[in-house]
């Protein structure tokens, strides 16, 4: 890869610490959420909030378990990814209740966030990822 390559492969990023709730613990309980449903309900969150140009606005799953979701988008896109996952209250169609979600931590620097003992592989990859993408500029 050349170093112009390289260079243009470099994005400022927002990191986000993300929490699926449901309207009552005891419904939590009965309901495991998968990536393809916390795909869906993001996007659905930016379509309905900004239509065609939040279908745009590109996110990237660092891990996800069960109600808790590490994303990070464009450091450009935050106030709008934010505002669009914050103000959404998901229908009875996609796990059959209500659901929203919660920003439980927002970071410009992956370092920042807090994670569980269960998170470090996939943690110190995504850090190592980071590191290597600033070698190369």
């Amino acid at each position: 890869m050349s170093h112009f390559d390289c260079k243009n492969k470099f994005i400022d990023w927002q990191y986000f610490k993300l929490k699926a709730s449901f309207e009552n613990e005891e419904i939590a309980k009965n309901h495991v959420l998968d990536l393809m449903t916390w795909k869906q309900l993001i996007n659905n969150a930016l379509k309905r909030t900004y239509g065609i140009f939040g279908e745009g606005i590109e996110y990237f799953f660092l891990n996800q378990d069960d109600k808790i979701a590490y994303l990070r988008t464009s450091h450009l896109d935050r106030d709008v990814f934010s505002s669009a996952i914050t103000t959404y209250i998901s229908g009875d169609s996609l796990v059959g209740v209500p659901m929203a979600i919660t920003i439980l931590q927002e970071e410009s620097s992956l370092e920042k966030l807090q994670i569980t003992d269960d998170d470090k592989l996939w943690f110190n990859k995504a850090v190592e990822e980071i590191k290597e993408d600033l070698e190369c500029i």
